[in-house]
C-alpha cells in the first residue's frame, strides 16, 4: 500500500504522541533542511497538555486541525507503531480531508491502517515529500482541474 504524492507536493504537518516530541522536531528539522515546509511541530514552546484548561485544549485541537488542512500530506510519527487517542483522531480527520496520509511503522488498528495511503521509513518519507516527479496518486483525492 503506497500512494505518493502530486508533483511539487512540499508541506507536511507531523501528527505523534507527546512522548515522541524531540524526535518529531529532529525529524521536523531534517524535513525543512531537504526544503520541505513543514507546519508542526513548530518552533514555539510546548506546554503540557495536563496543564491546559478545557477552553486552552479545545483551541490547541482546533489550531492542530487547521495546520493540518494547510499540509499537503500528513505524517503519523509513530515510531513505536502506537497511536494514542488524539492521532486516532487525527488519521480520520486527514482521511475525511482527503490528505494523503503516512505512517513511520504499521498501526496494530486494522481500521486506523486501512486509511493511511503507505507506510514508509522516514529517509523515504523526505524523498517522496522532495520528489517532484508524478507517482501513483491517491484515488481518494479528487484530480485538480
Amino acid at each position: 500500500m503506497t500512494a505518493e504524492l502530486d508533483p511539487g507536493t512540499k508541506t507536511v504537518c507531523i501528527c505523534g504522541s507527546f512522548r515522541h516530541f524531540d524526535e518529531m522536531v529532529t525529524f521536523r528539522d531534517a524535513l525543512l533542511a531537504s526544503g520541505v515546509s513543514c507546519e508542526w511541530p513548530t518552533s514555539e514552546l510546548r506546554r503540557d497538555p495536563k496543564t491546559m484548561t478545557d477552553a486552552e485544549g479545545k483551541a490547541a485541537i482546533v489550531a492542530h486541525l487547521e495546520r493540518m488542512d494547510r499540509a499537503d500530506v500528513i505524517l503519523v510519527f509513530n515510531q513505536d507503531g502506537w497511536v494514542g487517542n488524539s492521532v486516532a483522531m487525527e488519521i480520520g480527520y486527514a482521511y475525511a480531508r482527503r490528505k494523503p496520509l503516512y505512517a513511520l511503522q504499521p498501526i496494530p488498528d486494522q481500521f486506523l491502517m486501512g486509511l493511511l495511503s503507505g507506510v514508509v521509513s522516514s529517509k523515504k518519507f523526505i524523498e517522496i515529500t522532495c520528489s517532484a516527479s508524478p507517482g501513483p496518486v491517491d484515488p481518494r483525492r479528487p484530480k485538480a482541474k
